[in-house]
């Protein structure tokens, strides 16, 4: 009996351009990263990167005024020092988000060709569902705006009916400074999100294997498995030539301002002076909350490609204890006079008369076996090959274990700097 597969194929999957529409224009009109509309000017991108380059400009005027009015206020060495880096850095990685596209400008409409032509292709046998990255990027919109503008409005009613001495254009700046930095992580936060539901899909595409099916088959769409699989290691590898420096400034930005704040809190505690303790707070969670977002998604992605070798493993053994599968291995392990006797071991009492169309039935059966052997190796050694892993300019990988380093080296930092920190009158 013929077997046959059905495959679900949808006419017109979405693109990924459309369903990153929302969170690509916030990022493109705060003038961050690469993404941009596909049809828009190259002038009007050009006028939005020099505005948000002159604000950039203005926010480190204001800071080094600040700085120098205030900056002898600083009870402590070690402080004034974390805080020019902790400025520093934060003010670089602002710049080079602002100037990022004048490298890349072509790698996003690249990106989008790449994903799009992915989503094609597995929509030939999986049906495409891309509603969990629309509902996270409008989560990351809603979390952009809280500490963005809403934060900002919040910080001027609050001083300006509390405190309007202590309103100050500096900490307003750093609102947009946060919201900036924010939704660009964002982008990198779905694409890779976007990213790790297609390795889902692979895995919904390897479970749906059938020892039911002909060999033929099954070799076919392992072979498409492995097309899958190499373009989505193609398009890691764009992701990671975008966005290699913006996590290593990302990473760093994040580290500087977590030990400069949570010691700015241990320095008011001491001094028991206790304006701004909340701000700081609030600040210090929102890079870290940033922080582990990326490193999760990373190592969520390394769990669904963990799967891959599962599942592939998991056929393996259903289709060795298959009996269409072993029979044949019987069959080779015989002598050709053999062949034409009562075979007790295979199919027990069961007479086979190997005419001139059964001797091309059973080689052509044991042809479609070894396809399918030649390319469960093939595919194997593709996944040893292919080390997916979203780095930081290859200095670091982003994951969860880098969190854990990340969570000690600030600890160790922080223990270093109060134990070399004296309160003021001492």
């Amino acid at each position: 009996m013929e077997e046959e597969i059905n495959f679900r194929v949808e006419s017109n999957p979405t693109k990924p351009e459309n369903t990153l529409r929302p969170i690509m224009y916030i990022s493109w009109l705060l003038g961050v990263g690469v993404a941009r509309p596909k049809n828009c000017p190259k002038w009007i991108t050009v006028i939005l990167r020099v505005i948000h380059f002159s604000v950039c400009s203005v926010i480190i005027a204001f800071s080094a005024m600040d700085f120098a009015n205030f900056g002898k206020q600083f009870t402590s060495k070690l402080f004034e020092i974390m805080y020019c880096m902790n400025e520093t850095v934060c003010h670089l990685a602002a710049y080079y988000y602002v100037c990022h596209i004048i490298r890349h400008y072509d790698k996003w409409p690249e990106l989008m060709k790449m994903l799009e032509s992915l989503n094609q292709n597995i929509s030939k046998g999986l049906s495409i569902n891309d509603e969990c990255v629309k509902i996270s990027q409008i989560l990351a919109i809603i979390i952009a705006l809280l500490c963005g503008p809403v934060s900002l409005a919040v910080h001027i009613l609050y001083y300006y009916f509390i405190a309007p001495d202590q309103i100050f254009v500096s900490d307003l700046f750093l609102y947009y400074t946060i919201a900036q930095t924010l939704v660009n992580s964002f982008v990198f936060d779905v694409i890779v999100y976007m990213i790790c539901h297609k390795f889902r899909a692979i895995n919904e595409m390897i479970k749906q294997l059938d020892e039911k099916l002909t060999s033929y088959w099954i070799a076919l769409k392992i072979r498409r498995i492995r097309r899958l699989h190499n373009e989505i290691c193609s398009i890691i590898m764009t992701v990671n030539e975008i966005y290699g420096i913006d996590l290593l400034l990302c990473s760093t930005n994040a580290f500087i301002m977590v030990v400069a704040k949570l010691f700015r809190i241990y320095m008011s505690a001491a001094e028991q002076k206790s304006g701004f303790i909340f701000l700081n707070n609030v600040i210090w969670i929102i890079y870290v909350f940033q922080f582990i977002l990326m490193c999760w998604l990373c190592t969520l992605i390394h769990r669904e490609i963990d799967k891959i070798g599962l599942y592939i493993s998991k056929f393996i053994l259903n289709t060795q204890h298959s009996t269409k599968f072993n029979k044949l291995s019987c069959f080779g392990n015989k002598e050709p006079e053999q062949l034409g006797i009562f075979n007790n071991e295979c199919r027990g009492n069961v007479a086979l008369n190997l005419n001139g169309f059964g001797m091309e039935s059973l080689l052509r059966s044991t042809f479609e076996q070894d396809c399918v052997r030649n390319e469960i190796n093939d595919f194997s050694l593709q996944l040893k090959q292919y080390r997916i892993t979203f780095t930081a300019c290859d200095f670091f990988e982003m994951n969860n274990s880098l969190l854990t380093r990340f969570i000690s080296v600030i600890t160790t930092y922080l223990i270093i700097l109060v134990q070399f920190y004296k309160p003021e009158g001492f």
